[in-house]
């Protein structure tokens, strides 16, 4: 099958599928793994020229998130075969591999990349159960306006040891004001921001107007991730969770 990828996450899980060869072309985003930069891009993520893609001739096109909502209708109504995903917690995402898996006929390995990526969990788990304390977690996916990270990412924090900043599972990322800050006073800041990989300036998070008084600040407890660990509803949140477990591992035995 002729698939046209334009979710990050789903050229990731059509790799671990084994399927890369029926990649025909994917998104701009799709850097993961290094053979998927070696795959003809099409520019644009939210929206598209319906030209750009026609010419590779899928059969299947693949968007992901609230983000390519409007965009999946549109290439709908263009006549393109879309399939849609946009899980909102762990299980969601476990079903969605399934999902493409049944698809994509390679429903045993779909079962085995989920089966992977809960064996990684339960081992974050099981370290994590022995940090000393809980270290509050504030993970910023968005910096005009700091938007604190939803979705699934409040369970990833549980899963490394952590106490999330309260937005409930599943629930979308959404804008925070200083104040909500302060009052969660977190031990630990991570700074995701999409797109940004693992590049992001954490001075422009530390010199905005009073957030230089928090604790976490102070301290010296603001980390950058490659935001692809963790904005990305694929295989590799179990190495997000890792990085977590590391940075609070580090803070409770210092």
């Amino acid at each position: 099958m002729r698939i046209a990828s334009l979710s990050p996450a789903a050229t990731e899980i059509l790799f671990s599928l084994g399927l890369q060869k029926d990649i025909v072309c994917v998104d701009q985003f799709s850097n993961f793994p290094d053979e998927a930069k070696k795959i003809p891009h099409v520019r644009g993520h939210q929206e598209m020229k319906t030209e750009d893609l026609r010419k590779f001739s899928p059969e299947l096109v693949l968007t992901g998130t609230v983000i390519q909502q409007k965009l999946a209708a549109e290439l709908r109504s263009q006549g393109f075969g879309v399939v849609h995903q946009d899980p909102r917690t762990i299980n969601e995402i476990y079903e969605s591999i399934r999902q493409l898996g049944t698809i994509l006929e390679r429903p045993a390995q779909a079962e085995n990349v989920v089966l992977k990526m809960q064996q990684g969990f339960n081992g974050v788990k099981k370290k994590s159960a022995l940090l000393k304390q809980e270290p509050r977690v504030y993970i910023e996916e968005w910096h005009l306006p700091p938007m604190a990270s939803g979705n699934w990412v409040p369970e990833v924090v549980r899963i490394a040891g952590g106490l999330s900043f309260p937005i409930r599972d599943g629930v979308l990322s959404r804008e925070v004001s200083l104040e909500e800050i302060m009052r969660f006073d977190p031990d630990l800041i991570i700074i995701s921001w999409c797109g940004a990989g693992n590049l992001a300036d954490k001075e422009i998070l530390m010199k905005r107007e009073g957030w230089g008084n928090l604790r976490a600040v102070k301290d010296g407890h603001v980390r950058v991730i490659d935001d692809s660990l963790l904005n990305r509803p694929g295989p590799r949140l179990v190495e997000g969770a890792q990085r977590i477990y590391g940075w609070l591992f580090e803070m409770t035995h210092s």
